[in-house]
């Protein structure tokens, strides 16, 4: 690799680059040789110099009112760079703190049938964490009628508590576990759809054959539900 195009990559710019390579290779000279070795504008030299002594690479003295300049050793080049690395390795928690906070994507999937079902229960005990749940009307015992009664169970063992939103008609008809927290809202208050966030997840469950459960992760959307859940929570009877 030509010397320019590495300096070039170590963050000069190429004009920068030329003017310390000469001055490398001549040791010390003037504005008026350097401009001479490198077919650069003796103006521009200065600007260059002056850019050049801000980073440490050259340096300059004055001999009978002419400014003669130098560079640096080359290995103070390589100590910049192990100190711009130490520098980075420092903030590298904070680097990595920020990447944690940026904005998730959010991840889609729809599951079909009974087996679809299934594993979205699977993932709430799995996920552990209490849930709630908006429109239930019985759908899951008449739909999964053994498999419910596992998972209410499941949910008592792992210690997972659900609050669930109940159409008024169906009172008393929906079985519950000793974790359950029912209230009952007008049908239409509610949609025929049953929807159950937990943690990061919705499951959005639509009930016609051949069923199918449509899955979305994304926090700031399960929060957004949850708060109108709990605006719902408060308007519903006990």
């Amino acid at each position: 690799m030509e010397l320019v195009e590495l300096l070039k990559k170590l963050g000069l710019e190429e004009k920068e680059a030329k003017v310390y390579l000469t001055l490398l290779s001549l040791g010390e000279a003037t504005a008026t040789i350097i401009s001479e070795k490198t077919n650069l504008d003796r103006t521009l030299i200065y600007q260059l110099a002056n850019k050049l002594i801000e980073q440490g690479l050259i340096s300059y003295i004055i001999k009978n009112n002419v400014r003669y300049f130098s560079a640096a050793n080359p290995k103070k080049i390589l100590e910049d760079l192990k100190e711009k690395q130490r520098d980075i390795e420092s903030a590298m928690p904070k680097f990595l703190e920020l990447a944690k906070t940026k904005k998730e994507d959010t991840k889609i999937a729809v599951y079909k049938g009974k087996e679809g079902l299934k594993t979205m229960l699977n993932d709430i005990i799995r996920t552990k964490k209490d849930y709630i749940v908006f429109g239930e009307e019985g759908r899951f015992q008449e739909v999964l009628p053994i498999d419910i009664h596992q998972f209410l169970l499941q949910i008592e063992k792992n210690n997972i508590h659900e609050k669930v939103l109940v159409r008024e008609d169906w009172r008393g008809n929906v079985i519950k576990s000793k974790n359950s927290e029912f209230r009952y809202l007008p049908k239409n208050m509610l949609s025929p759809s049953t929807t159950v966030i937990y943690g990061n997840k919705i499951n959005i469950i639509i009930w016609t054959p051949p069923f199918h459960a449509i899955l979305i992760e994304n926090k700031e959307v399960a929060d957004s539900y949850r708060t109108y859940f709990n605006a719902l929570w408060k308007l519903a009877k006990k």
